[in-house]
């Protein structure tokens, strides 16, 4: 990472004055925000981990009880970080625009034992389980200058111990709850219901919404960033698989297995960016404005979740169906070229007997790869988790959520596909969703970017034809507050595309909203500056 100097660099003294309200909030505040505040020397990073670690304090255990993080790094270990960059920043040496910015990891990925935190991947056989290095995305971001402090809960081994708990449930950090939502996670709510913060990468996202953090990391491998930074009005951007390194981080299924970051602003989408591809300068494609741009819309009533996952609710379903189609008449006219209701080829029943065939091949060697790079695990093969959970089913597979058919079934069929088996799997895979799907839809229809309800049914797809995909944030329910906006996927390696959307929207329909039963405790704190 190259460093990045300014000249003013040189007059900013080592005790800056403390920002106002005004102007650093930890629920507002963007990277983008937060960056000049530090460029301008009325902010340090000491001063935000300070923030930062008391709204953790707050919310994440008691307060809200929002179960965001899993571990957090030792309080002094991450200002001692921080003082070390904060002295660089006056010596003139940024290492990049997101120098000095702390940030959460999911904790699927591998974190340096010297930062004092295990790496669980919500599971309670490694909930003390270390790292021996920082995985290459966490070690990226600290190499721009950014301070790792905490680690995010998640749906327990990205939703592979049991199907019958919750999304974002682990036994080792509990049930993440949404920061919108007042009362958490409803009894009896589906796995997936209106009451649920969303899938895997839940923590990353509910610690963002709930300014734990400016921006988090996330895996997805079929709408495990997407979902949940739906439900936290958020803009997130999940990379095309194989786009950067995955060393260090728990594999699921090669194929659609991805990285991501979750942020509240496009502008954050873009530095994040920058940062992850080191490609171009993706906020150069902010400006970018609807006009001309041509897109392609899913119906929401064909591709609105099964009642399996989100009970119905025909109050919420009647307001999401009229603010997207109001959504659809202001971009229009805004200037962009519409193509309503398209039709997309969807996940059949054999698809998805073949994904479930190269997920069953790929989990169980890439837990053995992962936990090799820990120190001394209990555990290091799936068949190994099994048995350990077996005896410690009190802990490790609590009355609440007990079992873990996942498990059971992925080690039942480790080794029932053969190599060539596999091989024909993902060739299939490709082409159904790639070849047959998106691109057959981006030909046929002459779009730049297709964009529908971020629901499993089309996030599926966009996953396995292995392209980027963004959210957008759009409304809130009125039953209960949770959020709900819509998903882009774009073609493979065109994050600029899904960059220049993202600014296209949040210029017309205005900046996303914080929880509000947060606002209050934060305008009474001092986590605003």
């Amino acid at each position: 990472m190259q460093n990045r100097t300014k000249s003013s660099q040189s007059k900013i003294l080592p005790d800056f004055r403390k920002p106002t309200t005004a102007q650093f909030n930890v629920l507002t505040s963007t990277l983008g925000d937060i960056s000049r505040l530090l460029d301008e020397g009325k902010l340090t990073s000491v001063d935000l981990v300070k923030a930062y670690t008391a709204q953790i304090k707050r919310h994440n255990h008691d307060g809200l009880k929002l179960h965001a993080l899993i571990s957090v790094v030792p309080e002094q270990t991450a200002l001692e970080i921080a003082k070390g960059l904060d002295e660089e920043r006056v010596r003139g040496n940024c290492r990049s625009r997101l120098h000095g910015i702390p940030f959460i990891a999911k904790d699927t990925m591998s974190s340096a034992a010297s930062l004092g935190m295990p790496t669980s991947c919500g599971t309670y056989a490694l909930k003390n389980s270390l790292a021996k290095d920082n995985a290459d995305i966490v070690q990226k971001l600290i190499d721009a200058g950014m301070i790792l402090i905490g680690k995010a809960n998640l749906s327990e081994l990205a939703s592979s111990r049991t199907s019958k708990s919750p999304a974002g449930y682990s036994t080792a950090g509990g049930q993440t709850q949404s920061a919108y939502v007042v009362g958490g996670c409803a009894p009896g709510d589906s796995w997936l219901g209106h009451s649920n913060p969303g899938g895997s990468s839940t923590g990353s996202a509910v610690s963002v919404s709930a300014g734990m953090t400016p921006v988090a990391l996330g895996t997805e491998s079929d709408g495990s960033i997407t979902m949940p930074s739906d439900r936290a009005a958020l803009y997130s951007i999940k990379l095309s698989p194989g786009a950067i390194s995955w060393r260090g981080v728990l594999p699921y299924t090669r194929p659609s297995d991805a990285l991501g970051a979750m942020t509240k602003s496009p502008e954050d989408s873009a530095l994040m960016l920058n940062v992850l591809l080191e490609q171009n300068d993706f906020t150069k494609f902010l400006g970018r404005s609807f006009k001309g741009l041509k897109i392609g819309f899913l119906d929401p009533v064909e591709w609105a979740s099964g009642p399996g996952a989100v009970k119905p609710n025909k109050d919420y379903n009647k307001q999401y169906i009229s603010e997207f189609s109001a959504a659809l008449d202001k971009i229009e006219a805004a200037g962009a070229i519409m193509t309503r209701n398209i039709s997309l080829r969807r996940v059949s029943s054999e698809d998805d007997k073949q994904l479930t065939n190269i997920i069953w091949h790929d989990f169980p060697a890439g837990f053995e790869e992962f936990t090799a790079g820990l120190i001394e695990p209990p555990v290091r093969t799936l068949p190994d988790l099994v048995d350990y959970n077996t005896k410690h089913a009190d802990q490790a597979m609590p009355p609440e959520y007990p079992g873990q058919d996942t498990l059971e079934q992925a080690v039942a069929n480790m080794n029932s596909t053969s190599r060539e088996q596999y091989a024909e799997y993902c060739k299939t895979a490709y082409h159904n969703n790639k070849v047959l799907g998106l691109d057959a839809a981006f030909e046929k229809y002459d779009v730049d970017v297709i964009i529908g309800a971020p629901t499993g049914r089309c996030i599926t797809v966009y996953d396995w034809a292995g392209y980027p995909v963004g959210t957008l944030p759009l409304g809130y329910a009125q039953f209960n507050g949770r959020p709900f906006g819509l998903a882009m996927v774009a073609p493979k390696g065109r994050e600029d595309l899904i960059i220049g959307v993202m600014g296209a929207w949040e210029a017309l329909f205005g900046p996303r909203k914080p929880p509000p039963q947060l606002v209050d405790w934060v305008d009474k704190s001092e986590t605003s500056l």
